[in-house]
């Protein structure tokens, strides 16, 4: 009958979007001790105080395997072709998850096809190949599957954290470092590569690290051309609105939430874009 698109709530794609392209969500969890909220649930500005206030990080877990299967199967049943989109398999068993339960289902349905893909990313990078798919799906399987997989091949996500202090919890640097680099008011220019976070590159201040970004988009924009894009936040609303108009493309602002905020924490700033 048609294509349907799943993905995971670490995309964070705006509710007016999933509900006009009718897009599927799985959503992920984090657990503060015995209590466990799904990310799609828990209001993003209560979560994130529960952070500040909590001496020890919270930790999140991938989507329950029945509710998966309940979701793959919905779609199938209803005689819909199946393409899910989820964060890198190096963040999350989502992924693996979803191949498995793809697997047993291609039995159930063999007219039916299914596909399963790795984002090697999450947040708006990760969304921007869903919704550029998603506005495809007159087209054939095979053409939003190539379209997906452009989207991901042709896209970077950069960001900065506030503080150091929320990786520094998450045991991803030490605490010396986390504290000199506080000192010294070092802030590191972040991205998603191949699946993984790493490091651009380092500078002083939250005012020349925003500046960072911009040079980096710049230079893509001067290379390439720029086909969609939103400016990502944690609880720093108004600066995102000012990064937004300073890009000059009508970025869309929306909020990063529990999964990946965890680990970044209140304030941090970024883009996530793509290009033809």
């Amino acid at each position: 009958m048609g294509i349907k698109i799943v993905t995971d709530s670490t995309a964070y794609i705006p509710k007016t979007l999933l509900e006009s392209l009718d897009i599927r969500v799985l959503s992920l969890s984090v657990v503060f001790g015995e209590e466990i909220y799904k990310e799609t649930e828990i209001p993003y500005e209560t979560f994130y105080q529960k952070l500040v206030d909590s001496e020890e990080l919270p930790t999140s877990s991938q989507p329950i395997i029945l509710e998966v299967q309940e979701m793959f199967e919905e779609v199938l049943k209803a005689g819909h072709d199946l393409i899910g989109v989820f964060l890198s398999s190096d963040m999350s068993g989502t992924y693996q998850t979803a191949c498995m339960i793809a697997s047993q289902l291609s039995d159930k349905y063999p007219d039916r096809k299914i596909q399963i893909i790795d984002s090697r990313s999450n947040c708006m990078q990760m969304g921007l190949a869903v919704l550029k798919g998603a506005e495809k799906l007159e087209d054939s399987f095979e053409s939003v599957l190539g379209t997906i997989h452009h989207v991901i091949d042709h896209s970077r996500f950069v960001f900065i954290p506030e503080t150091l202090e929320f990786l520094k919890k998450g045991g991803r640097i030490g605490s010396a470092k986390a504290l000199l680099s506080s000192v010294l008011q070092i802030k590191p220019i972040l991205t998603v590569d191949d699946g993984k976070t790493s490091v651009i590159n380092k500078v002083r201040t939250r005012k020349k690290a925003i500046q960072a970004l911009i040079d980096i988009f710049r230079k893509d924009q001067s290379d390439h051309t720029i086909t969609g894009g939103y400016v990502h936040h944690i609880n720093c609303l108004e600066d995102a609105k000012k990064l937004s108009v300073r890009l000059g493309e009508s970025f869309d602002v929306t909020a990063i939430g529990p999964v990946i905020g965890t680990h970044v924490g209140p304030g941090a700033i970024g883009i996530a874009y793509c290009w033809e």
